[in-house]
């Protein structure tokens, strides 16, 4: 039987810590044993710095034989694309997945954030092929690549001081509306969410925003997740890399006290 490996994001956070620069090159079109590509940032510019690492999805390149004595290349790569935004790493046989990842300091915090792939499948070494990336605040990170969304998750919680239960959290009218740029530098827009049972809103775009939260068409005193600031009719909340409280552990997340 093939042996397959399944890579999470926390594991590509692993593999690009002590990333070191490599040699750059670029071409057009697949080569053997070549894996190269381009990454641009959510306007579509070149992105030079980001992270980009081969991991073997599995022993050789074909998923309908049974490699157990094959011999192959089961080294992580890694890269960093040039100044526009290219990449070229060599490879050796086996089906090889390609990530991106991108790096951001952003209000006092940095990030590390997974791009978008324009093809999640294996590339099989011995045939080479292209990769290209793209930076994107939000939407789906296909299950190849480790599942989850590219935005990151607002959510809010009950207190014992709170006037409404947990489970009408569905019921919430949540208004987020920017402070400042983005992660990515865009002025970004206002949102309405609403919670899902579990009082969690996926796919935001990172950035800080003023909320402000109704229930019936009334307001919802909040405030950030410190047990310690004032609840008010609104709240500025920063979206952290990492985040840890009293009742939970979240990355790339923003967390809110209601009452």
């Amino acid at each position: 039987m093939t042996a397959l490996r399944r890579i999470t994001v926390p594991t590509l956070l692993a593999l690009a810590s002590g990333l070191g620069a490599c040699s750059q090159a670029s071409a057009e079109g697949a080569k053997a044993h070549v894996i190269q590509g381009k990454a641009v940032d959510t306007q579509g510019r070149p992105l030079p710095g980001a992270k980009i690492i081969l991991d073997v999805y599995n022993h050789n390149d074909s998923l309908n034989t049974d490699h157990a004595t094959a011999t192959y290349d089961d080294t992580d790569k890694k890269a960093l694309t040039d100044g526009s935004g290219k990449y070229s790493v060599s490879c050796g046989p086996g089906g090889w997945r390609v990530f991106g990842m991108v790096e951001r300091k952003y209000n006092g915090d940095t990030f590390t954030l997974p791009l978008h792939p324009d093809n999640p499948k294996f590339v099989p070494g011995n045939d080479g092929g292209v990769r290209n990336f793209s930076w994107k605040l939000s939407g789906a990170i296909p299950n190849e690549q480790g599942g989850g969304f590219y935005g990151g998750t607002l959510k809010v919680v009950t207190t014992y001081e709170s006037s409404f239960r947990d489970d009408q959290y569905p019921n919430l009218e949540v208004q987020l509306e920017p402070v400042g740029p983005l992660i990515d530098g865009s002025a970004g827009k206002k949102l309405n969410l609403k919670p899902d049972k579990d009082g969690a809103m996926k796919d935001v775009p990172i950035g800080r925003y003023k909320v402000q939260v109704r229930l019936a068409g009334k307001p919802v005193t909040l405030r950030i997740d410190d047990n310690t600031s004032p609840f008010k009719d609104a709240a500025v909340v920063d979206f952290k890399s990492k985040a840890d409280s009293s009742w939970s552990h979240c990355t790339n997340c923003a967390q809110l006290e209601l009452r």
